[in-house]
């Protein structure tokens, strides 16, 4: 602070304070979220046989694949109100016009895909193909009403919608294999918990109605889910190869252990979710991203670490005693795995805080190589669960190490004069 600048006033400091508060709750609710998803994976995995888990594992991860125009539609609505607009009725209204169309689209694509999934999928029918679109048609809703409450900065709001969206989509999950027993009623329960999600939202948002004008804003949420969509398929496309390649055994033991993978990604989210905004500068970045990527490191650690002392009984432990005959106690190499997919997933928020196209580009070759490395053991006969885990992890290894030396050249530079943070 120099001589001629006022110390912060009183009214300043309590209104940060008031907004720390909300931002931990929004903070909590996304961890309950995904805390809510793991414990139906859990549940999943002990009452599915590995054939029928095997099956639901991998209908979940074309489900991430499927929700990234959902978080397109968020980052859109969220930047585009975050502006500040004049006439901020308006372009609620457009955003949720958008928010409607992006959720149609999904129901399209996902119908011209079902054919091609059951044959990818190796699937017995379509069924659960169609309840899979059923449940991505209203979550896309979800995710444009949560940037309507985010670019509004009406936290405790988008805390209460994402919390009963967990509630409602993974209970309902979770109702759905109780009740049935089945891949597909796991899905009707999701589907439906997904549907009461998407009313909460619009009744939160303050029931938005429709209007016209929304070109720029479709464009907007098209561009931000291309980077997103390259992380999230990076993140799935080890459980789908393995699925498409491995007999049904063995790539239900592989979901189960991918399990450990995805604990070691939820557990350090927060991290990038709380640094995304001061990312955005580029003093920030350089003060902040060692820190974080070193936080984020050691939590995957600690987790592969306790992972090694379980050794054998860590399958067993979460999916029971007939797990665990192929991975034996190497187990830990998927949370190794995890821990790199949270540091690409920091890197690449800073890349998108940059402005930096090379970080998209950087995930989009990684899941290229992954997926040729694959295909090479494939034809070769030398596809095993850890093989397939182990050219993941050198994918990921790849994509950490060039991100890292990127960002190591750009903090050896000279520093770069704070201003406008890039547009995301």
């Amino acid at each position: 602070m120099t001589a001629t600048e006022a110390p912060p006033a009183p009214g300043f400091l309590r209104r940060r304070r008031a907004a720390a508060i909300p931002a931990a709750l929004v903070s909590l609710a996304l961890l309950g979220v995904n805390g809510l998803a793991y414990v139906m994976t859990v549940v999943a995995a002990r009452l599915l046989a590995p054939e029928a888990f095997g099956e639901l594992a991998a209908l979940l991860g074309v489900m991430f694949i499927g929700v990234v125009p959902a978080t397109g539609l968020q980052t859109a609505a969220a930047l585009t109100l975050g502006a500040n607009p004049r006439d901020r009725a308006a372009v609620v209204a457009r955003l949720h016009t958008a928010t409607w169309v992006g959720a149609a689209a999904v129901g399209v694509l996902g119908l011209l895909a079902v054919v091609p999934l059951v044959s990818l999928l190796h699937l017995s029918g379509a069924s659960t193909v169609l309840w899979l679109i059923a449940v991505l048609v209203p979550h896309t809703l979800v995710g444009g009403y949560d940037g309507l409450l985010q670019g509004t900065r009406r936290y405790r709001r988008l805390a209460l919608v994402n919390t009963t969206f967990g509630l409602l989509k993974s209970g309902g999950g979770i109702a759905g294999l109780l009740i049935g027993g089945t891949p597909e009623a796991a899905l009707i329960g999701m589907a439906v918990g997904c549907a009461g999600s998407a009313v909460v939202g619009w009744w939160f948002t303050g029931r938005p109605g429709f209007a016209r004008g929304l070109r720029a804003h479709v464009v907007s949420a098209t561009k931000a889910s291309g980077a997103l969509l390259g992380l999230v398929l990076m993140v799935n496309l080890d459980l789908l190869l393995a699925r498409h390649h491995l007999p049904a055994d063995l790539a239900g033991e592989y979901a189960v252990a991918s399990i450990f993978a995805k604990v070691a990604f939820w557990l350090p989210q927060g991290v990038s979710v709380v640094l995304l905004p001061r990312l955005a500068n580029a003093g920030g970045r350089r003060r902040l991203l060692p820190v974080a990527a070193a936080l984020v490191a050691l939590v995957g650690a600690v987790i592969t670490a306790a992972t090694a002392v379980l050794g054998a009984r860590a399958l067993p432990l979460v999916g029971g005693a007939e797990y665990g005959d192929a991975l034996g106690g190497a187990v830990w190499v998927f949370a190794i795995l995890g821990t790199l997919f949270a540091l690409a997933q920091l890197l690449l928020y800073s890349g998108i805080a940059a402005s930096d196209r090379v970080a998209a580009v950087a995930v989009w070759c990684a899941v290229a190589l992954e997926a040729i490395g694959v295909e090479v053991l494939a034809y070769r006969d030398g596809l095993t669960v850890l093989t397939v885990a182990g050219t993941a992890v050198a994918a990921t290894v790849l994509l950490v190490g060039t991100g890292l030396i990127r960002v190591w050249r750009a903090h050896a530079g000279p520093p770069v004069a704070a201003g406008r943070p890039a547009a995301a």
